[in-house]
């Protein structure tokens, strides 16, 4: 298990490189870059444009950029943005926790929701409510995040008046919990739905699988009550597929967090890569995106480590 785990952790270190690599050329491949957007008008003075390059250091050669750059990551400083003037770290992590809180609220609605239809679906397996409850999985596994953000905005902020579509600003603003709680409701469920449909049909497959396997059946000859069929000898064989699919799904909302902050005004991560692509502020959108990507891949790992703890045999598969 703990070579498994090495090895595995090693893995994610060329991954992580390969992201790095692609974040650092983003200030190269687009449009005017950071100089431009610094200077604003000023950029039609070569003399300005020649000054800032050199405080950029993008005077260098990209290999020599490229290990400055990293090794300043590393270390926490991602540069100053280019449209707050500020330390990019005091504007990223900040917004990272608010991103986190949202993320945790989707994952919770995605979890219960998906593992109580997932469950239901497969007891009552081919009846009209499986139908039903599949044919709803399909739709939500297909809808744009930022549409169902938006229905849900029309349907319960504008014509039920219950609850808010926009004004958070910060975690610990005025409001308290309960505020922060009243304001994630919607966005949450928003970014949730996709997650929540994969991982219904994921587990209803593997519940269908598990459910006709001589063990259960066994617990079914014993007399065995109807719960402890489903969830100690059933459910306990399909919590592995549950916690692969729900460490993959956490990269994903954290990607549909992008859209959802935006439409509903959620001060996270995801709206701060919005803002900056709208100011062309490279230099915050780049860690952004780097952040988002290297959480990606700690998540699958630890998803992954959870899996093999639950069965070993995995390990030798």
């Amino acid at each position: 298990m703990l070579s498994y785990a090495a090895k595995r952790a090693a893995a994610i270190v060329p991954t992580l490189i390969g992201v790095s690599l692609v974040t650092f050329a983003l200030l190269h491949i687009v449009p005017g870059g950071p100089v431009v957007a610094i200077l604003g008008m000023a950029a039609s003075d070569p003399k300005a444009v020649a000054a800032v390059t050199r405080e950029l250091g993008l005077d260098r050669s990209l290999p020599e950029q490229y290990w400055i750059w990293l090794r300043h990551a590393l270390g926490g400083n991602f540069g100053t943005s280019t449209e707050f003037h500020v330390p990019v770290s005091t504007l990223l992590f900040p917004k990272l926790a608010h991103t986190l809180v949202l993320t945790a609220g989707s994952l919770v609605y995605a979890v219960l929701l998906g593992l109580a239809l997932g469950i239901a679906t497969a007891l009552y397996h081919r009846s009209l409510f499986d139908r039903l409850a599949m044919l709803l999985t399909l739709i939500g596994a297909s809808a744009p995040v930022f549409w169902i953000g938006l229905l849900l905005v029309y349907l319960f902020a504008i014509r039920l008046q219950w609850l808010p579509a926009l004004g958070m600003t910060s975690l610990i603003g005025p409001g308290g919990v309960l505020e922060v709680l009243k304001h994630l409701i919607l966005p949450a469920f928003a970014n949730s739905i996709i997650s929540l449909a994969v991982i219904a049909r994921i587990v209803r497959s593997s519940m269908l699988e598990s459910l006709v396997q001589p063990y259960v059946l066994a617990a079914r000859a014993r007399g065995l009550p109807r719960w402890r069929q489903v969830i100690v000898h059933s459910f306990r064989n399909v919590l592995p597929d549950a916690i692969t699919i729900t460490g993959l799904q956490v990269g994903f909302l954290f990607g549909g967090a992008l859209f959802v902050e935006v439409v509903f005004g959620w001060p996270g991560l995801g709206y701060l890569i919005y803002s900056s692509i709208e100011a062309r502020d490279y230099v915050t959108m780049q860690a952004a995106v780097l952040i988002v990507s290297a959480v990606f891949v700690v998540v699958n790992l630890a998803a992954d480590l959870a899996r093999i703890a639950l069965d070993p045999r995995e390990v030798h598969a």
